[in-house]
């Protein structure tokens, strides 16, 4: 009896939008301590994961049940000038999956989508 949960995460500089795609709620979370610089949205990892585990917990989706899975869609809304590079990739996929994912799926826009079209993404993949 596994829950799948649909979350879209959505990052800019020092900020952070996470949304639960079944139930509609959304929370906006400044950054705790800084995770950008001038060159990289996400500069500092460790501030960034703490800024998505505190969205997460006033979600109620931090420490979940084992019974309950995840597939999140995260995106990076600033900095994308070429393109995210593999670190970048790297950095975005490594803070989905310590949020809970058991599958991430990487949106390169600048454009956020709404949540309707992020959950048909999901479902999609």
């Amino acid at each position: 009896m596994f829950k799948l949960k649909s979350i879209y995460i959505k990052i800019k500089r020092n900020h952070v939008e996470v949304t639960d795609l079944n139930t509609g709620e959304t929370v906006t979370q400044q950054a705790i301590r800084p995770f950008s610089s001038v060159r990289n949205v996400v500069s500092s990892f460790n501030p960034a994961n703490e800024t998505i585990q505190s969205a997460l917990e006033k979600l109620g989706l931090k420490g979940r049940s084992f019974l309950s899975k995840m597939n999140i869609l995260i995106q990076q809304l600033e900095g994308l000038e070429g393109g995210l590079s593999d670190i970048e990739k790297r950095a975005l996929r490594d803070l989905a999956e310590m949020a809970g994912a058991n599958k991430v799926f990487i949106l390169e826009q600048t454009e956020p989508l709404s949540a309707e079209v992020a959950l048909a993404y999901l479902k999609e993949m």
